[in-house]
């Protein structure tokens, strides 16, 4: 095309340039990849005429070759200015370009110097969509690259046949508008050469994203020369613009539409059907026989002007403003201006919260290691065993670990609670040993409903495998028992063995709750040291090696307490010097059993008159009263060993344990720290290889501090507009 100014810009909000620029500078910046921005995105099916209205509404004529502009994204930016007219093209990398993943940075680079003849930016726009093609070259290479007259050699010479990267045209003059657009690949439905398929899909998810924006404007671009329902944006549009607020339709190539059929498209432009919000332009571009005449853009309106005064059916008064470029781009620099506006506050926000998040994920990470991997090591070694100790002794409002400890703890006594005997004296009337215990705990429970899953469980504990001894039980120890015995006396072993069958089976529970309590300190010990040591893997790996060495010596040595603990409370010879309680309690089982035993409908008069006729409630009586008093005592003991010989000896010296292999003297004094051995019984190498960090944790902590320069670079330019 000739060099000719522009058309005369439509009437806009005052300063509505700077509202380009700073979404335009927020679009360098990498913003689109953060939040949402206001934008206007041309889109449409293949020869559907957009690039002719982009040309139009920019005045710069675009590439239309096969192979170029299907391949990737162009970002127009105009703006108004008292300058002379000029364009400068950069490229802006937003994606890698062999797995299509955002890149952590977008880096945007200039294409050639300042272009000041529209007539050259095509050829401009061309060499730059071929440098974007073919990544791993310098784009400068392309800079006076002329493409061979074969197009599709061309195109098989490029490394890549698609990209996600963007050409941003930023021209500015006298006669410009203030727009920012964004011209997407032309919908393709099928494609000459089978391998080309995949670009179908790609095309359209790339339109996709674009347009689910809910800040873009959808400017779906329909040709008059199909029937509106055959076009395939129309259907992408109501996709992510149900209710068509944000699509402005725009229909082009007026001048195919058939004789005797205008009445249906008029339909569409007074919103009888296919209804949007923004409604309908209409346009009237150049044929392609004007296009290779090289027709002005002046003429081309002029022309365009003529088309519609001349037919009848778009004369009407109620199309005037919506029909030609200049009022479709007066309107669209309305709307996007409206919509900067409105947004940018909201997008300031955004900014500010992702900021903080951003900020609290680096805090949440370790720090890069100082130049001193020593002292550094100290440092988290201590911090490490500051944090177990911290949650062993229930220290600053650490509590989920005591919480757990007292759960286990507590199924432990209902578990070793039920190995209590049940004695069945008279008509099957049961005594319970430690039914005031039990009635307590289950009404405790039933009471909380929060906890109904626990209390079924406490129940089942408390009730599963219960054995019960009857008076011919009692009876037959007695007997077996006799000996040489004054009249009136109770063999002493009826008791104890009828005892130690009970007592034997505490052991069970006991290994039981230890095995449980040790794996709820090894969960936390090993949350914390991954919490302090994870981002490097052998200093993690030696950390993990001292920390549960020094737990399996406080287990086995736990273990080696409960055992005697065991073996004095389950011995052969009961003992207590509680011997108040225990009369007591035996005084008051006695009164409870012969009662029983009256009331009991079977009870004979023989029975009532024998000397010895309740020694086996003697019996029962004195086993009940010392099992109640052991019980307590061995769940406390036991208990208590498993907290301050499992748990307290822990974390006492576990801050000892994880410093342990760097207080060993260097093998070599001469050495810089860097070389020397930690410690000579563990062959871990250098203290500089201890603390190499896990690659994941690095690249997380470059991506994370990527992330926080470009947001407050963000907030900053918005800081600085005003907003």
């Amino acid at each position: 095309m000739t060099k000719t100014s522009t058309f005369i810009e439509s009437s806009y909000h005052r300063g509505a340039s700077q509202y380009i620029k700073i979404i335009n500078d927020l679009r360098n910046l990498g913003a689109q990849h953060e939040v949402d921005l206001p934008t206007v995105v041309f889109c449409g099916n293949q020869s559907a005429g957009k690039s002719s209205l982009l040309e139009a509404i920019s005045g710069v004529q675009l590439p239309r070759s096969d192979g170029t502009c299907t391949r990737c994204v162009m970002e127009i930016r105009l703006s108004a200015d008292t300058s002379p007219w000029r364009c400068q093209v950069t490229l802006r990398r937003e994606h890698n370009d062999f797995d299509n993943k955002p890149l952590s940075t977008t880096t945007v680079v200039g294409f050639g110097g300042t272009i000041d003849d529209p007539d050259d930016v095509e050829s401009i726009a061309r060499r730059a969509q071929k440098a974007l093609l073919n990544p791993s070259r310098d784009s400068a290479y392309y800079l006076n690259y002329v493409p061979p007259s074969d197009s599709d050699k061309d195109v098989s010479e490029n490394e890549i046949k698609f990209t996600k990267n963007v050409i941003c045209l930023d021209i500015q003059g006298p006669d410009v508008p203030n727009l920012s657009l964004i011209d997407l690949p032309g919908i393709i439905q099928h494609t000459e050469r089978t391998e080309d398929e995949k670009f179908i899909g790609l095309i359209q998810d790339l339109i996709q994203k674009y347009i689910q924006n809910e800040k873009s404007i959808i400017i779906a671009t329909i040709s008059c020369k199909d029937e509106i329902d055959n076009q395939a944006i129309v259907t992408l549009a109501k996709k992510v613009d149900e209710k068509g607020v944000r699509t402005l339709g725009v229909l082009t190539k007026p001048d195919t539409i058939e004789s005797g059929t205008h009445g249906a498209w008029l339909k569409i432009m007074r919103g009888e059907k296919h209804k949007l919000s923004l409604g309908y332009y209409v346009v009237k571009n150049p044929s392609q026989e004007d296009l290779m005449k090289h027709i002005t853009f002046p003429k081309a309106r002029k022309a365009e002007k003529a088309f519609f005064e001349m037919h009848d059916s778009w004369k009407q008064y109620e199309f005037k403003n919506r029909i030609g470029v200049d009022n479709l781009r007066g309107k669209l620099s309305e709307l996007l201006i409206e919509g900067i506006k409105r947004n940018l506050p909201a997008i300031k926000d955004d900014i500010e919260e992702k900021l903080i998040q951003t900020r609290k994920d680096l805090e949440s990470i370790p720090e890069k290691i100082s130049d001193n991997p020593r002292i550094e090591i100290f440092r988290m070694a201590k911090t490490c065993a500051s944090n177990i100790t911290d949650e062993t002794r229930n220290a600053n409002e650490k509590i989920e670990f005591w919480q757990k400890i007292g759960r286990e703890l507590s199924y432990f006594k209902y578990d070793l609670c039920s190995t209590r005997p049940i004695f069945v004296v008279g008509n099957s009337v049961r005594f319970d040993t430690l039914e005031e215990f039990v009635n307590v705990r289950l009404n405790t429970q039933s009471k909380d409903s929060s906890t109904s899953a626990d209390s079924d469980l406490i129940k089942n504990l408390l009730e599963k495998n219960l054995q019960e001894v009857t008076e011919a039980e009692v009876q037959r120890r007695l007997d077996d028992s006799k000996g040489r015995l004054l009249p009136g006396f109770i063999p002493y072993t009826a008791a104890t063995t009828l005892i130690h069958d009970f007592q034997i089976k505490w052991k069970t529970p006991s290994d039981q709750c230890l095995s449980k309590v040790c794996e709820v300190l090894t969960e936390t010990v090993e949350e914390r040291l991954t919490e302090s040591f994870g981002a490097f893997p052998k200093l993690l790996e030696l950390m993990r090696e001292h920390a549960y060495i020094w737990l399996d010596k406080c287990r086995i040595d736990t273990m080696s307490k409960m055992k005697f603990i065991s073996s004095m409370e389950i011995g052969k010879y009961p003992f207590t010097l509680n011997d108040s309680e225990m009369s007591e309690e035996k005084l008051e089982y006695l009164n409870d059993l012969k009662q029983a035993v009256k009331k009991s409908a079977n009870l004979s008069s023989e029975r009532n008159n024998s000397s010895n006729c309740y020694d086996n409630l003697e019996v029962m009586a004195a086993v009940m009263s010392y099992f109640k008093i052991s019980f307590k005592r061995y769940a406390d003991n036991v208990a208590m060993t498993i907290i301050h010989s499992l748990i307290d000896q822990f974390s006492d010296s576990i801050e000892e344990k994880l410093l342990a292999p760097f207080f060993a003297e260097d093998k070599n004094d001469d050495d810089d720290d860097d070389d020397d051995d930690v410690d000579g019984s563990y062959k871990i190498g250098s203290i500089k290889e201890l603390v190499e960090e896990d690659r994941s944790i690095t690249q997380y902590r470059e991506i994370l501090k990527s992330r926080e320069k470009n947001l407050h670079q963000l907030l900053t330019k918005l800081n600085r507009f005003g907003i």
